[in-house]
């Protein structure tokens, strides 16, 4: 894990003017295969123009839909079954809770 100072200089080691970019491709390729979330920002005239990033996915298609699915299962398995009274019938109960004076 970076820390911030870590962070910052590392992206402002990515940013490269488009000269520096055609030199050195095949060192910011290699530097891509190693850390795929690593992204490349290309300036001309220190003017960010494009960037260059990994082609690889971070996260698989559908893994987020599946984490939230098994997050769902596991928290509804521990709920009992309730009566499914609408809260608008009691309003009053749900409001000004017995005993509150």
């Amino acid at each position: 894990m970076l820390n911030l100072y870590q962070l910052k200089e590392f992206l402002m080691k990515n940013i490269v003017s488009i000269s520096n970019a055609r030199k050195e491709l095949p060192k910011i390729i290699r530097e891509i295969e190693k850390h795929p979330e690593a992204i490349f920002m290309i300036t001309v005239r220190d003017e960010a123009v494009a960037e260059i990033r990994s082609a690889r996915t971070m996260v698989e298609p559908g893994e987020a839909v599946q984490k939230l699915l098994r997050l769902r299962k596991k928290l509804s398995s521990g709920v009992k079954e309730q009566s499914r009274e609408p809260i608008s019938k009691r309003v009053k109960d749900y409001l000004y809770l017995k005993g509150n004076g």
